[in-house]
């Protein structure tokens, strides 16, 4: 069984891709190595629309996107990124992902990997801290459209993908899409940079958006936050608002009502399932809190 249907079928894994069945849907077979990885070509303006809404939703895979025309907008994390091609960008795991809109001029491929895939590729390098904070800095390259590497890598895994060998083919592709991450990383960052935060600021948000990526689902206190990075909340508090003029507690409320969006519009869980998921004394509280940040309650939001 692929990797793919397994995480649908897993019924104790919460599925927000509810879009992933339309992406398989559109990938011919040999667009795809092994189960884990999928390359969608020619997304155009139409297309695009087809394949995704303007909903947040959580992302269980990492993504290569490559504009080759147009112009994109979208948010990663909450934060607002506007896209002009030629550029690639790489979504990964765990992140938040949100469509805003595109120029009808739009086209761009795609490179699916599955969670287990890119999970495997750093198993064993010491270097997975500033190659992913490397792309969690910047996740947007501008690229030469004249040296377009990013298009060649693309080239390199349909020319796998399509081999009617299937000796190597999962291995070639593993080692072909950890050279693009460092090579990513080098030409963007320089990966030796990044140990060293160019400020105690930034050092102190990566950190904090690093810990609510993985904690926001059950913590909404600040303090624990906090206490995670051995500083008050108060100094928390100060240092996420002067560094991203938005305060530690929005970007909590936006982390956990993203995740709130994602599973009412893309799972079938109950509310009831859903408030214990997010870790909510009750269903009450946590129709509360949804709707003094949306404005509707989860029942009106998942109807529309």
């Amino acid at each position: 069984m692929s990797t793919f249907a397994k995480q649908k079928m897993n019924s104790k894994k919460i599925t927000y891709l509810k879009w992933r069945n339309r992406i398989e849907e559109i990938t011919p077979h040999d667009h795809r190595i092994g189960d884990d990885i999928l390359l969608i070509d020619n997304i155009h303006a139409k297309r695009a629309e087809m394949t995704l809404n303007h909903e947040p939703f959580k992302i269980d895979m990492t993504m290569a996107i490559i504009y080759e025309q147009g112009s994109a907008d979208l948010k990663i994390n909450m934060k607002d990124y506007h896209i002009e091609a030629p550029a690639v960008l790489l979504v990964l795991n765990d992140q938040i992902y949100q469509p805003m809109g595109h120029s009808e001029d739009l086209r761009s491929k795609v490179i699916v990997m599955s969670r287990s895939f890119s999970d495997s590729l750093f198993v064993n390098s010491g270097e997975i801290l500033p190659l992913k904070s490397s792309i969690l800095k910047n996740p947007v390259m501008k690229i030469d459209n004249e040296e377009n590497v990013f298009g060649h890598f693309f080239q390199l895994l349909q020319n796998i993908a399509a081999s009617p060998r299937q000796e190597f083919k999962i291995e070639s592709a593993r080692h072909l899409t950890l050279s693009m991450f460092y090579g990513y990383s080098h030409l963007k960052h320089d990966v030796n940079e990044i140990k060293s935060a160019n400020s105690r600021q930034e050092e102190i948000f990566n950190q904090f958006t690093e810990l609510l990526e993985r904690h926001h689902k059950k913590e909404r206190e600040i303090a624990f936050y906090a206490d995670k990075m051995f500083i008050t909340p108060k100094h928390l508090s100060q240092v996420i608002k002067d560094y991203s003029n938005k305060t530690a507690l929005a970007f909590i409320e936006e982390y956990v009502i993203a995740e709130a969006k994602s599973m009412l519009l893309s799972t079938t869980l109950s509310i009831q399932q859903i408030s214990d998921e997010l870790n909510f004394p009750s269903q009450s509280v946590f129709g509360k809190y949804f709707k003094r940040v949306t404005g509707k309650s989860p029942t009106e939001y998942r109807k529309n």
